[in-house]
């Protein structure tokens, strides 16, 4: 009879579109537009994108400008905070712009599939913290890298914010699908309904595969460019992999906010999401953490533990 009676566990489902990950490809289309229409995507990029020497200037002179702001000195203020609105501007084209119509349309498809993943996860306001933190992170390691090897280049793309939004997705365990026939073959047909349908199902991905993917994609648009555009680049390995780390380790701070356990974290919002999905099949409390346990092979009292802990934290689609 307990079977049959829910929960009082209400946990608020994110059954949304992911809206913030639809936003950043209308503004890589956008951008492409605008430096489309301007009469040249190239020119364009070296005049408004991220061109190492004149960047790493600016920021020489934002730390300038910010020890003068302490100190009290006269209009030190306002040309800070106009030379820092220029860098931030500057690093929002670069991060959105492509060259042609194929860099636009392999940056818009990586943009959504990375960006969708990880939203449906972690909810529009983190995922809109996310992409603000790759948009500061990774540029400066970019000249780091840049004052290193001696070039002067110009760097635009997504790269940066995709290696953010991977990083961020290898938090989360793989998901599991749910074996309805087992709850049908324990209840009978007739107490055990067909899944229904999840709209965010098709926003989850195996990361390695679009990891190597993505990989493939950047490699072959970067040897494309360096025949074509030597002046021009799209990605760099320091700063690529320090945008993967602050995307990891940002996740899986949040994470634990939302979980109270930095080593576990994942694997909780993941049994929590399980649980939420087999609760649709019309069984009960009782089935639905057993399910839960057998599925990702925990014991039924620790997945009880956490459903329970879980009451009220973050959102778990």
């Amino acid at each position: 009879m307990s079977n049959s009676i829910k929960p009082k566990i209400n946990f608020e489902q994110q059954q949304i579109l992911p809206v913030g990950s639809f936003m950043l490809v209308l503004i890589c289309a956008i951008m492409f537009w605008q430096s489309a229409s301007a009469g040249g995507s190239e020119r364009w990029i070296l005049s408004n994108c991220f061109v190492v020497k004149n960047m790493a200037e600016l920021l020489q002179g934002l730390q300038a400008l910010l020890m003068a702001t302490f100190s009290g000195r006269a209009g030190a203020y306002e040309l800070f905070a106009s030379n820092l609105t220029k860098f931030i501007s500057t690093v929002f084209m670069s991060s959105f712009t492509s060259l042609d119509r194929v860099q636009a349309l392999g940056n818009c498809y990586f943009l959504y599939v990375f960006g969708a993943s990880i939203e449906q996860r972690i909810g529009p306001p983190r995922f809109m913290l996310l992409v603000l933190l790759s948009l500061l992170v990774p540029w400066p390691f970019v000249i780091l890298e840049a004052q290193k090897m001696g070039i002067n280049a110009c760097y635009f793309g997504p790269f940066f914010l995709l290696c953010t939004l991977l990083g961020a997705n290898f938090v989360f365990p793989p998901e599991r699908k749910i074996n309805t026939e087992w709850f049908k073959s324990t209840r009978g047909n007739i107490f055990a309904s067909e899944p229904r349908a999840d709209m965010t199902a098709k926003y989850v991905f195996k990361p390695t595969f679009f990891m190597i993917l993505f990989i493939v994609y950047e490699g072959v648009m970067v040897w494309l460019l360096s025949h074509s555009n030597p002046g021009l680049r799209i990605a760099g390995i320091v700063p690529g992999v320090a945008a993967l780390l602050s995307g990891y380790v940002l996740v899986s701070c949040l994470v634990w906010s939302a979980t109270g356990s930095l080593k576990d974290g994942p694997m909780r919002l993941m049994a929590v999401k399980m649980y939420n999905d087999i609760l649709k099949l019309d069984v009960g409390h009782d089935m639905a953490i057993k399910g839960t346990s057998m599925a990702l092979g925990l014991p039924p009292e620790r997945v009880k533990e956490w459903i329970l802990a879980q009451k009220g934290k973050m959102r778990i689609s």
